[in-house]
């Protein structure tokens, strides 16, 4: 709404504000009525843009297209016409559209083709955006940008950004849609896409308005017109022409507003564009209700009406019961029935999530709260749209909110409060673009240089080139010493950080190094270790074999010369005989643990081999091995390691798993020995066994470990343990 201010009073006191301030609820609802048009100008101008862009192909007769469809095979054919049918009905039948988007879309995965579904989802945001489903047309509008960024597609992916930017838009996240539009923008160009080009004019076009930059505005409208009239694409110049038009309602310029607006008709009706004709009507209907022509805009209105029905745009609709509302609140100042439309508008405005409708709508009904002396509810409602204007981002409308409430706490009395908030107003208009200003100066300097002498004009602006060629010098000298020092400060603080970086880094490098020297140094130990144990081993085995064994086997000799001489000790020396003879087989069998002669003659797998043909000699147990593969020799430690892991696990199956069955598979490849050893015992909990330390498993692990194998253990209850190890042999 809009209300005005001398700037004297934002100079003086409270006091003085209080003795001065003297506007009457007529006067100040009439002025803020100027404002109310203005403002459904931008919302109408929100409408053109998601019509102005995608795929559109006109088609005379879908019907036809129809039947045909019908007959063909589900090939690329039938696709291509299942999307225009879509493209065409969408405009005048959206429930059905979608039906036909949908078919597209199966069609699309069945013949696994991605551009296809990327089209169908396209056409499914496009659909749902145009009946306020600003959710659902995000949802789709995502899909589609992720199968064409995933497809490498940079057309349908930059036509989908945009789209994507529209719907933001259209929920209200100005700045979001901005930064999405520039983003678009620079992919059009690399793609040398004027269509798209001028798409993204027309919506930065959009976006400039809301913001209150008319200029600028207007010169993206009009690169878009002048890019469209170059290539031909007559179908969507309807758009930035309406776009124009609106600029012109909020210069005042009624009659160039009128001009663009019906120029743009032609083309909607030409092109069947019903979205366009709905907010063409609408506007030419502004421009009657700034005309004071009342009876005018209402038929403008009653036209554009049905039509919105017609497509369900809900946005149209929602725009058009406000500025009905408008009518009678100005015209017959009918605050009821006013108040009956705005609330008709309201709930769509909800529902559709366009917050600058929901903004609009909530301001003309603090309006109407204000006339019935309501003025609680009307600061309450103020205050409401206060928060949706600042978390928008439109100033403008904040600026007019801030009016409202101090024309509310003037007509309560609270002059201290009216002041805070005309000092609010005035901080806000001061810190944004104002055209009119600049309007201003441009016509004082005009009037300024027509007065003036040309020759003193010449002899000042010389002397003012001399002034500012002096002044760009010492500028020069005064950027190339600040450059410079900064630069070589720049370069200071870059070694420093790099300094400090290598540092850090060097330091970390060297941690890593200790640590790893530690690792490897406790590995060489543990390598000495094992490798001592089981030299020890085989010198004690040695010892056993070669001396106490040689020596019982002798003494058993002597005794049974003994026997032979004294006859009648005969019983005592066979029994000192078996002793020797029990003695000499454990201590061969003491030896053969230790260190297998087997091993050591023929290697780690006859080793293996004969120890499960032992096994099978125990009743109740069946042991059974499987070697595949080139059974050479490994090396001494190696095969040493090996064995120690096989007795382990065997010794664990007969002491803890009352198993029946053992089986040992090993396959042997040139660089690798994998092992899987099985029984079908009683099983354990492997985590709790290694928990708890089990010396068994330990016994495997450090071994593996040793070798620089892999380990893994599997075991169910009641169904066996699995072990399966790999070992490099490389």
């Amino acid at each position: 709404m809009y209300f005005y201010f001398d700037s004297n009073y934002y100079r003086n006191s409270i006091i003085l504000f209080k003795e001065k301030i003297s506007i009457t609820y007529e006067n100040l609802t009439m002025l803020r009525l100027i404002y109310n048009t203005i403002s459904f100008q931008c919302m109408l101008l929100l409408m053109v843009l998601d019509i102005g862009s995608g795929h559109s192909q006109t088609i005379h007769n879908i019907d036809s297209l129809i039947v045909v469809i019908a007959e063909q095979d589900n090939d690329s054919s039938k696709l291509r016409n299942l999307l225009i049918i879509t493209r065409e009905i969408r405009k005048i039948d959206p429930v059905r559209a979608i039906d036909y988007a949908d078919q597209s879309l199966r069609l699309s995965i069945k013949l696994n083709y991605p551009q296809g579904e990327v089209d169908a989802f396209y056409e499914k945001c496009i659909i749902y955006k145009s009946i306020g489903r600003l959710d659902s047309a995000l949802y789709y509008s995502e899909k589609a940008i992720a199968i064409s960024d995933s497809i490498n597609d940079s057309k349908r992916l930059a036509d989908n950004l945009l789209n994507y930017g529209h719907t933001i838009r259209k929920t209200g996240e100005t700045e979001k849609a901005f930064l999405q539009y520039k983003k678009v923008l620079y992919i059009y160009r690399n793609l040398n896409d004027s269509s798209g080009i001028s798409q993204v004019y027309n919506a930065l076009g959009i976006i400039y308005k809301i913001k209150g930059v008319l200029d600028s505005a207007a010169y993206y409208y009009h690169e878009s017109i002048r890019i469209l009239e170059r290539i031909g694409d007559l179908e969507r110049i309807s758009a930035s022409m309406i776009n124009l038009g609106i600029i012109y309602i909020t210069s005042g310029d009624l009659e160039n507003a009128r001009k663009y607006l019906t120029g743009s008709i032609k083309y909607a009706e030409n092109f069947n564009r019903i979205n366009h004709l709905v907010i063409a009507y609408s506007n030419l209907g502004i421009v009657a209700y700034e005309e004071n022509k009342f009876d005018q805009a209402l038929d403008y209105y009653n036209i554009a009406l049905p039509l919105s029905e017609q497509i369900q745009d809900k946005t149209g609709m929602a725009n058009l019961y406000n500025n009905i509302g408008n009518i009678y609140f100005e015209q017959k100042n009918d605050l009821n029935k006013a108040y009956e439309y705005y609330n008709k508008s309201l709930p769509i405005f909800r529902e559709i999530g366009y917050k600058s409708g929901i903004l609009v709508n909530l301001m003309n009904i603090a309006v109407i709260y204000e006339g019935w002396k309501n003025f609680d509810q009307a600061l309450i409602i103020n205050d409401t749209c206060l928060q949706i204007a600042k978390e928008i981002g439109e100033l403008d409308r904040q600026k007019r909110i801030y009016q409202n409430i101090l024309a509310v706490y003037s007509q309560l009395g609270n002059y201290e409060k009216a002041f805070e908030y005309q000092t609010k107003y005035y901080e806000l208009n001061d810190s944004i673009y104002n055209i009119e200003k600049t309007e201003v100066i441009a016509d004082l300097t005009l009037k300024y240089e027509k007065e003036k002498d040309q020759a003193r004009i010449l002899a000042l602006e010389n002397e003012n080139l001399e002034k500012d060629l002096d002044l760009r010098k010492r500028t020069n000298q005064r950027n190339v010493y600040l450059f410079t020092g900064s630069g070589f400060i720049f370069i200071l603080f870059f070694l420093f950080i790099f300094h400090r970086q290598k540092s850090r880094k060097d330091k970390i490098i060297a941690e890593q190094k200790i640590k790893q020297l530690e690792e490897e140094k406790k590995l060489l130990a543990a390598k000495f270790l094992v490798e001592g144990q089981e030299e020890e081993r085989k010198r004690i085995a040695k010892e056993l074999h070669d001396g106490l064994g040689v020596l019982l086997s002798t003494t058993k000799m002597q005794f049974t010369t003994i026997k032979d001489k004294s006859p009648e000790n005969k019983s005592i020396i066979e029994k000192a005989t078996k002793l020797l003879e029990q003695a000499t087989g454990d201590v061969r069998k003491i030896s053969h643990n230790m260190m297998p002669g087997l091993l050591t003659k023929f290697g780690f797998y006859e080793a293996t081999e004969d120890i499960f043909d032992k096994i099978n000699e125990t009743e109740g147990l069946n042991a059974g091995t499987k070697i595949i593969g080139d059974t050479k020799r490994l090396p001494e430690n190696m095969e040493i390691m090996l064995y120690r892991i096989i007795q382990e696990m065997v010794n664990n199956t007969l002491k803890h798993a009352e198993a029946k069955n053992i089986l040992l598979d090993i396959n042997i490849q040139p660089e690798m020995l994998n092992i899987k050893y099985s029984d079908d015992g009683k099983g354990f909990n492997v985590e709790e066994k290694i928990e708890s330390r089990s010396i068994g498993l330990a016994s495997i692990q450090s071994r593996v470990n040793f070798l620089n194998g892999e380990l893994n253990i599997e075991s169910t209850f009641g169904k066996g343990t699995v072990y399966n190890i790999q070992i490099s042999t490389g």
